[in-house]
């Protein structure tokens, strides 16, 4: 025998789901709002677009050029003799160790090249470039 609501000797045979919903609503509210201001700051390059990339490139060390010409190791910004110290000590540990390159496509070549060059005088002899598939 069904008993319906009202009576004294009511069982819950139904659920609400108002009140859940009212609180997922509100939660789903504060993570839009807050995701809008935790924003991770991030290198802007436009990377030169090919077929085929290497998927192992997130093994290794990153170092980037910005279209501005700024040096940025491991997303901090630092100074050729600083890379080349880094990258020198680095290398002492790890003798197959890879830097990977982005640079922005708009970049005069002897830039890049010059960049590579100093890599590879602080001992470091795989260097990938990295670009967007």
């Amino acid at each position: 025998m069904a008993l319906l609501p009202g009576g004294d000797d009511d069982e819950i045979g139904y659920i609400n789901i108002t009140p859940m919903v009212d609180v997922l609503l509100v939660l789903l509210v504060i993570f839009m709002v807050t995701a809008n201001f935790i924003k991770m700051e991030s290198i802007n390059i436009n990377l030169p677009k090919v077929n085929a990339s290497d998927p192992n490139v997130m093994q290794s060390i990153q170092i980037a050029i910005t279209k501005d010409g700024k040096l940025m190791m491991e997303d901090t910004e630092t100074t050729q003799e600083t890379m080349v110290a880094k990258l020198s000590r680095e290398s002492k540990y790890r003798p197959n160790m890879r830097v990977t390159l982005s640079a922005d496509e708009r970049l005069p070549y002897g830039t890049i090249a010059r960049v590579m060059g100093l890599i590879r005088q602080s001992g470091v002899t795989r260097i990938a470039l990295s670009v967007k598939h």
